[in-house]
């Protein structure tokens, strides 16, 4: 299933102004200002991260990166439930305090295990917060995924798991080592449209 940008659920307004688009944040950084780096935002559910944790085999041992953490869903999730620590990285500003904000309404034995940056991906992944991770996990589209590849093999011959939601990673087909299907008797919003929960509910692990 294909995305486009008009067919996201784009976050609300914030309070007191309308909320830049992630081409106006990326602006900020020349490396990534270039469209093809960038990805609409899609929030991920807690029915979705609730199939993927035990899938993976995420525990509180690891340290979980997500590469554009949107308003934080994921990271606040794994955390909460395993009790592991988290980072990442979101060129989107509005997004970043957002996800700040949630992280803060879990109170502090969650947010303390969360490290959210605001950033371009090629800053993050050369920083030692993305060094230190066990587990990677991108929502993002082929064609950035396709940009990144190599430096997640890279990662992932040092043996980082890595959890791509909704697209396959393009050159790394040699590395997957499980995919998660969606199944029709999992919980999910009843406002989400069946096609888009069938894509959201499938994933691809990547490993050694």
């Amino acid at each position: 299933m294909q995305l486009e940008s008009d067919d996201v659920p784009w976050v609300s307004e914030p309070p007191g102004g309308v909320m830049k688009s992630t081409r106006e944040w990326a602006a900020a950084y020349p490396e990534c200002a270039a469209e093809e780096w960038q990805t609409p935002f899609l929030p991920i559910r807690n029915w979705q991260v609730d199939r993927i944790l035990p899938w993976a085999a995420l525990t509180a041992d690891d340290v979980v990166c997500d590469l554009g953490f949107g308003d934080g869903s994921f990271l606040i999730r794994a955390s909460s439930v395993i009790g592991c620590q988290c980072t990442g990285v979101e060129i989107n500003g509005d997004l970043v305090e957002r996800a700040k904000a949630n992280a803060a309404s879990m109170g502090s034995s969650v947010s303390s295990l969360i490290d959210l940056q605001e950033g371009s991906f090629q800053q993050f992944m050369s920083s030692e917060s993305f060094a230190k991770a066990t587990v990677i996990f991108v929502h993002l589209v082929p064609g950035v995924l396709q940009k990144m590849a190599e430096q997640l093999d890279d990662r992932i011959a040092t043996g980082v798991r890595v959890i791509s939601q909704g697209y396959e990673i393009p050159g790394l087909c040699s590395r997957k080592t499980s995919e998660l299907a969606y199944n029709c008797d999992d919980e999910r919003d009843p406002t989400t449209d069946e096609a888009l929960a069938k894509f959201m509910g499938h994933a691809f692990l990547y490993s050694q």
